[in-house]
């Protein structure tokens, strides 16, 4: 598999990772992807549990009736926020803070195509080596 930080980088850019797009019935997902692993509640409630996610590793598709209502992406190791703000700039991709989802220790940064990527602040740790903010996720919903 290529790398995720550019996989990232395209759900932000694009609103979608190749095929798989939020709208798609989760079975063309599915298709493109292989089975995902439900959530519990899936699992328990069936194809009326709404709102949770299908997984595949740090991908997660989250359904509603059927379709698939979010599309979201962690990374596998720590992305500075510099580092993934300048990969869309070099990307030439458009974006700008949005403050439905940033407080305190918390930054979100939406693209032109509605994508969100959400920044954290983090302490040094043994993933971490220097303190700063870092990537969560990268996660685009129907509009």
């Amino acid at each position: 598999m290529e790398d995720v930080t550019d996989r990232l980088w395209e759900l932000a850019a694009t609103g979608r990772l190749g095929r798989v797009r939020p709208g798609m019935p989760l079975a063309e997902a599915e298709d493109a992807l292989g089975p995902g692993v439900p959530h519990p509640a899936i699992k328990m409630l069936g194809p009326s549990a709404s709102g949770y996610p299908y997984r595949w590793g740090h991908l997660a598709l989250f359904v509603a009736d059927g379709r698939v209502d979010e599309v979201a992406l962690e990374p596998t190791a720590p992305v500075g926020m510099e580092t993934f703000l300048e990969g869309l700039r070099q990307a030439n991709v458009p974006f700008e803070p949005y403050p439905e989802l940033s407080s305190g220790q918390q930054i979100a940064m939406r693209t032109k195509v509605g994508a969100v990527a959400f920044f954290t602040h983090f302490d040094v740790s043994e993933d971490i080596e220097r303190a700063g903010y870092y990537l969560v996720y990268v996660r685009n919903r129907v509009a």
